[in-house]
């Protein structure tokens, strides 16, 4: 059902997990990983430590669909299911495992809007994803995800973030840019490569630490009956207390509660789903 690819080096180190395609319509991450695993095949780039596992498309059914998911939003439940009642939920009981089995999980996604700037969540700050988070080639980290869904009981949160810390490991999400962006394809490309490099598993330099901006997240807003978003919001966005977001067909308005950005902001969003999420400076 999910393809899995693994290399090993010949010395000991780190155990590393990427994932892609989560999201069957984000495929910048498996485009980027058929390429390296094309290298790694043809011994183009060797593994000198550690283990390498790649999943370059996790959600099959989604993927040869080209739509988000079949069911349900994969990462919002990845956890063990002893009696799995979704396509998504199955899934779930394969990739759990995975990262369990292993010390770090980078986790390749994509973005809704053309120009989309990618950037990095950073759940769990510990001493495994700070120095990859640094090399990453990105401007912008999030922080905030795990206490904002804590505080809003609309949907549960279980990621591959949340799953690789209850499991005493680390990981971190990678929005690489617009879905259909070739820029993106590299970009994952770039950081996959950059992964291998920090954790010592290829012959590379250290990468230098590439300066961010954090933002906070702080809430997110549920698409609760059918409406639009106000104007075209890219991810990132600055926006101003007052100003209006989004407007339900029965005239309904949105508003900013305060200055800060719009973030992940899903013109697609299916009713009950995440429409877009707010921020400010961190």
């Amino acid at each position: 059902m999910i393809e899995i690819f693994e290399y090993c080096g010949k010395e000991d180190g780190l155990s590393l997990l990427v994932l892609a395609a989560v999201h069957g319509n984000e495929t910048a991450g498996t485009k980027a990983l058929n390429r390296l695993i094309e290298k790694l095949d043809k011994q183009q780039i060797c593994l000198k430590k550690g283990k390498l596992t790649l999943v370059p498309v996790c959600n099959p059914a989604a993927y040869q669909r080209h739509i988000r998911e079949t069911e349900e939003n994969l990462n919002r439940v990845m956890k063990l299911h002893e009696n799995p009642q979704t396509y998504e939920q199955k899934l779930a009981n394969v990739i759990c495992p995975l990262i369990a089995a292993h010390r770090m999980t980078l986790d390749l996604h994509s973005t809704h809007c053309p120009e989309d700037v990618p950037f990095a969540f950073c759940d769990y700050a510990d001493e495994y994803n700070k120095p990859l988070i640094a090399a990453l080639p990105v401007d912008y980290v999030l922080e905030g995800w795990p206490q904002m869904y804590a505080a809003q009981d609309d949907i549960l949160d279980f990621s591959t973030e949340g799953y690789a810390h209850a499991c005493g490991n680390t990981a971190t999400t990678l929005e690489c840019g617009y879905h259909q962006s070739e820029a993106a394809v590299e970009l994952a490309y770039q950081a996959v490569m950059k992964a291998l490099a920090v954790y010592g598993m290829i012959d590379a330099p250290m990468p230098s630490a590439h300066k961010k901006q954090h933002i906070l997240m702080q809430s997110f807003v549920i698409k609760e009956t059918d409406g639009h978003l106000c104007k075209d919001f890219k991810h990132l966005d600055a926006i101003h207390a007052g100003e209006k977001l989004a407007v339900y067909d029965n005239g309904a308005v949105l508003t900013a509660p305060q200055d800060g950005f719009i973030l992940l902001p899903n013109p697609d969003a299916k009713i009950g789903t995440e429409w877009y999420y707010l921020g400010k400076q961190g």
